[in-house]
């Protein structure tokens, strides 16, 4: 199948495309800096700016991965970051499904990215009967993480063209992400709860991830809703202390809630002292089977322990 892929040189892109490069699809990938693009896949794939991707022909096109979208945990959420946060995925949102819309008898397929902070924020991990699933009602709250996923989901929302959302939880590979960030201060036994520590952190192990993806490209009948996040979640603090155990490393620190305020702002308070408790419930009853259920076999896999 020829592919386009928005976001390709993001993490999560770059485990993907190599993944369905492998399985013989064909990968163009729409970017700002085709150079990146090309420095990372070489000739494997085809890299195009987003002038360029406008003049392609839809039809040529069997699917559309959107995976665009500023890193929401790099900095501090100014104003001007929040802008560029909301804008960098509602407008690549509208860019492809509008191109798809395009396609006439024969539209491509839009996979589109997004995230559990959908659901809200929650600062107490409930029990497993209590966690959101796709089809929870759910009405936006004031957050910007709840703003933001909605707004990016609305832009997807189309009548026109087959539609699936994909919302993410944390996605866990070595050296990427969360855990590139925690591995160093674990590693050194300097692991610590955040807050409370009872704040929910729904997961998945980036393998898993990619191949979820792979199965809802393989199903194009799968359309709407679908968290992507591994069936087990846990609250921080169990977190912390799995990842320490899985390092063979105590975990005895505590970040007060005021020092995550000081030191990160509304970006701290949203991800870090809240999370979301989520379930996925469609993937499952679709036929999806996790490699790493439980997040101590996807540390331990990440980690290369047996």
């Amino acid at each position: 199948m020829n592919i386009i892929i928005g976001g390709g040189t993001g993490f999560i892109g770059r485990t993907l495309i190599p993944a369905l490069l492998t399985a013989d699809h064909q990968i163009t990938v729409v970017g700002r800096d085709t150079k990146k693009i090309k420095s990372i896949f070489g000739d494997k794939v085809t890299a195009v700016n987003w002038d360029k991707f406008i003049s392609l022909n839809p039809i040529e096109y069997g699917a559309v991965i959107n995976l665009t979208g500023a890193n929401i945990s790099s900095k501090r959420w100014s104003e001007a970051y929040k802008h560029e946060l909301l804008a960098s995925r509602v407008e690549s949102t509208r860019t492809f499904v509008s191109w798809c819309a395009k396609g006439g008898v024969r539209k491509p397929h839009l996979y589109n990215a997004s995230a559990i902070g959908y659901y809200g924020l929650q600062t107490d991990t409930p029990d497993a009967k209590s966690a959101y699933t796709e089809r929870s009602n759910i009405q936006p709250d004031a957050s910007f993480s709840s703003i933001l996923v909605n707004e990016w989901e609305t832009a997807a929302d189309s009548n026109e063209i087959p539609v699936t959302i994909m919302r993410f939880g944390v996605v866990l590979r070595r050296g990427e992400g969360m855990l590139k960030q925690l591995e160093f201060p674990a590693k050194m036994g300097m692991g610590a709860v955040v807050g409370s520590g009872k704040q929910p952190l729904t997961w998945i192990d980036a393998d898993d991830l990619i191949s979820a993806i792979y199965f809802l490209l393989s199903h194009p009948q799968l359309t709407g809703v679908f968290n992507l996040t591994a069936p087990e979640f846990v609250s921080q603090r169990i977190f912390t202390k799995t990842l320490a155990h899985v390092l063979h490393r105590p975990a005895l620190l505590w970040l007060p809630a005021p020092i995550v305020k000081i030191l990160f702002g509304q970006m701290g308070e949203e991800l870090l002292l809240s999370g979301q408790a989520v379930y996925p419930e469609r993937l499952l009853e679709a036929g999806f089977k996790f490699q790493y259920p439980t997040l101590t076999a996807a540390l331990e896999h990440e980690y290369g322990n047996k």
